[in-house]
């Protein structure tokens, strides 16, 4: 069982970079593309070719495979991009959590490679409304490949006692969200590490995204959803698996559970009988899972701001 990392670098990711000659030199640049490769080709060539052509000089393609094929072709033609090489399997918030470990700007744009951005944005003014705000993401709107509107604002509620996120249209510039849909948006790079990057101990994706975005919200920042922050797929929108997995146990024990006290956020021990009897996990598995949960918040306890009925009651009152 992979217990919950203590810090950022309290994970092992073991990757190679090549390429990128040209940015060491172009001094530090204000953001950098941090590039997700989510299989296929989806003609890289034009994907690098359409993000310097719009002013990125920092760009990091995270791959994900060991063994790219194309790479010794891409790298010379494009100096600007780094390529940053996995030698094993990596979630989704490992890769970003390299890439964001190997990136030197202020901001990282978490970006797919079959997403495009919209030639109207601006993003030396999303940088700057983020830096003015002091916004830990701007999360962006989005849209399929057909140009429909997608609902990204995703909101916490509580159902009967029981937690859910509802994804919703946002109809208003600056609307707060739970996470950014899809990973993708523009990160301040500091408190990125600050607060200790995706749990690489939590798989699913949909569990690990809220686990972070949930995770910011309890520690008193805000992601927010810039109308002007325009992307659209190029292919099928990915599908979020929502199941209530073992990933959802970790969330679960790291952001429901804690109680806010006046010292900082707790993890009663009496929770742990109700956790065992609802984890389906032999009463061993279950004692290890809630005691890596709370070694966890015995040491991040303090950056608690609020517990999550607080969080949920704030965004909207609470269905009875």
């Amino acid at each position: 069982m992979n217990t919950i990392p203590l810090t950022f670098n309290g994970w092992e990711i073991p990757y190679s970079v090549i390429g990128g000659t040209a940015v060491s030199s172009a001094g530090k640049p204000p953001v950098t593309i941090v590039l997700l490769n989510r299989g296929g080709k989806y003609f890289r060539s034009s994907v690098f070719h359409s993000l310097t052509e719009a002013g990125f000089s920092s760009i990091m393609s995270v791959e994900n495979n060991t063994e790219p094929y194309d790479i010794e072709v891409l790298s010379p033609r494009f100096p600007s991009v780094k390529f940053l090489i996995p030698q094993k399997k990596l979630s989704i918030g490992e890769m970003i959590n390299a890439g964001v470990a190997e990136a030197s700007s202020d901001f990282v744009f978490i970006l797919w490679n079959d997403q495009r951005i919209n030639s109207t944005t601006n993003i030396e003014k999303i940088i700057g409304d983020v830096s003015k705000n002091s916004l830990f993401c701007a999360a962006p709107v989005l849209s399929g490949h057909k140009f429909d509107s997608l609902p990204v604002q995703m909101m916490p509620s509580l159902n009967k006692k029981q937690f859910q996120i509802q994804p919703l249209p946002c109809l208003k510039d600056l609307e707060p969200t739970i996470y950014p849909f899809d990973f993708t948006g523009i990160y301040n790079r500091a408190k990125f590490i600050e607060f200790g990057g995706f749990d690489s101990s939590i798989q699913n994706p949909f569990w690990q995204n809220a686990d972070f975005g949930f995770r910011t919200h309890l520690w008193g920042e805000e992601i927010r959803i810039f109308h002007h922050l325009k992307i659209f797929y190029e292919t099928e929108i990915p599908a979020e698996n929502v199941i209530a997995d073992v990933s959802y146990l970790r969330f679960y024990l790291k952001n429901l559970a804690p109680v806010l006290k006046s010292h900082g956020a707790i993890l009663p021990l009496q929770r742990f009988f109700t956790f065992a009897c609802k984890s389906r996990m032999n009463i061993f598995d279950s004692w290890l899972y809630f005691r890596s949960a709370s070694q966890w918040i015995s040491i991040n306890g303090m950056k608690f701001k609020k517990d999550a009925a607080s969080l949920v009651e704030s965004w909207e009152p609470v269905v009875s």
